[in-house]
């Protein structure tokens, strides 16, 4: 029987594992380290030829040894957000601690949901030129299955048997929360005990640089590569893309006792909502900033007084920091005076789909040990962003519950709140 009766109300999810690989950071580790040195991981792009392009610089990640991750010949198969994905899902289960034993007992309640925004667009980009030049027998037999987006969560289940719910989602930029608060209701509903979930993205090539860059989205700080990415400063002038991967594995608070696993933190809330106003344009009030805010505390069960800090979307756009801004002075009111606010994309730039994940491995890591990272490249403060940003060097903090936002094209949006594990 695959389905456990559970009281979604009363079942409580925790987060027992992480991993991840992104610009400043080959694992969970790393990442922190580089986080609280206020280290920024953009560069000009070295891996793509990006001459004929205004825009040359990005969050590029260089692969490190992946040979306790794949055999060898499956990486010329599989498109580089697969690759990102896996690696940061076996991170995460290695961290929550699972035997042999543990992953062979009930594979069936054990399902996989990781996100992604774009998908292999790169590699479609390159099986079209390479069909325009030698024809259609010129292409791999592993295309498809390189390049589509439900690849990552069903190629780690078949290594590591995870025989439960396991599917892809895309909302954009909102993918890693929408895919965390999809799996903790696989939990909650009692159709699995442990869900590896978050996000996965890789972008950096020429056919995300044209889409981007074409509706002027991008920074063009090709000079400075390494200050570009500034949210919440006044001369902000576009979002810096990124690469990699943040994964979760969630788990049900008993199933997770039984086993005596190591609990990170606990994923307390979730919210969505739609802004149903512009395929690419926030509200410029932020009404569904708000609706996806207020429903994340209400699956908490918690009030605004209790939110410690918020890990902000904030991409660095003229147009969509100060949406969020907005949005969080409504809701909050003054009680926004006093809440943290800081940008994980200030160093690492917009992972698109797997930034959600990063951030949430940030959240948990400032519960754990009482600091929140600063927001870098904080040079002048935009006076229209009246929030407490925590610019340019950390914060010491003790921190209860984090409210983290991810907006994405489509106006979808999807918070989250992670809170510190209480027993």
């Amino acid at each position: 029987m695959n389905r456990k009766k559970r009281d979604t109300d009363t079942t409580r999810v925790v987060i027992t594992g992480m991993g991840t690989i992104n610009p400043i950071g080959y694992n969970v580790e790393e990442f922190w380290e580089n986080l609280i040195a206020g280290k920024s991981g953009i560069r000009l792009i070295q891996n793509v030829d990006l001459s004929d392009f205004s825009v040359k610089i990005g969050g590029e990640v260089d692969y490190p040894d992946l040979s306790e991750y794949f055999p060898k010949r499956m990486l010329s198969r599989l498109g580089r957000f697969i690759i990102f994905g896996h690696v940061a899902a076996t991170q995460a289960v290695k961290d929550a601690g699972f035997s042999l034993e543990d992953l062979q007992k009930e594979p069936s309640r054990h399902g996989v949901i990781i996100g992604t925004g774009d998908a292999g667009n790169g590699l479609h980009y390159e099986m079209f030129r390479q069909i325009q030049d030698y024809g259609m027998d010129s292409v791999s037999p592993f295309y498809a299955v390189g390049a589509i987006p439900n690849t990552p969560p069903a190629y780690f289940a078949k290594e590591h048997n995870f025989q439960g719910p396991n599917f892809s989602v895309n909302s954009a930029c909102a993918t890693s929360n929408h895919a965390i608060g999809v799996a903790a209701l696989m939990i909650k509903t009692g159709l699995a005990d442990v869900m590896i979930t978050g996000g996965t993205e890789s972008v950096l090539n020429a056919a995300g640089f044209s889409g981007f860059g074409i509706i002027n989205a991008l920074s063009r700080r090709n000079d400075s590569p390494q200050t570009a990415s500034r949210p919440f400063d006044k001369d902000r002038d576009g979002f810096v893309m990124g690469e990699g991967s943040g994964i979760l594995c969630l788990e049900e608070l008993e199933h997770a006792r039984k086993r005596g696993a190591r609990i990170h933190a606990e994923l307390r809330g979730f919210g969505f909502s739609c802004d149903a106003y512009d395929l690419v344009a926030p509200h410029p009030d932020g009404i569904g900033a708000k609706i996806a805010m207020e429903n994340a505390l209400i699956t908490a069960n918690l009030n605004k007084e209790d939110i410690d800090l918020i890990n902000a979307h904030a991409t660095s756009t003229p147009l969509g920091d100060l949406m969020e801004s907005r949005a969080i002075r409504s809701f909050f009111g003054g009680l926004a005076d006093n809440i943290p606010v800081h940008s994980t994309k200030s160093m690492i730039g917009h992972l698109i789909g797997g930034a959600g994940g990063a951030e949430a491995i940030a959240v948990v890591l400032a519960i754990q040990k009482g600091v929140i990272h600063p927001s870098i490249n904080v040079f002048e403060r935009d006076p229209r962003i009246d929030l407490n940003i925590v610019a340019n060097k950390p914060m010491e903090k003790k921190v209860q519950h984090v409210l983290s936002n991810s907006f994405g094209f489509g106006g979808q949006n999807a918070a989250i709140i992670i809170s510190k594990f209480d027993g």
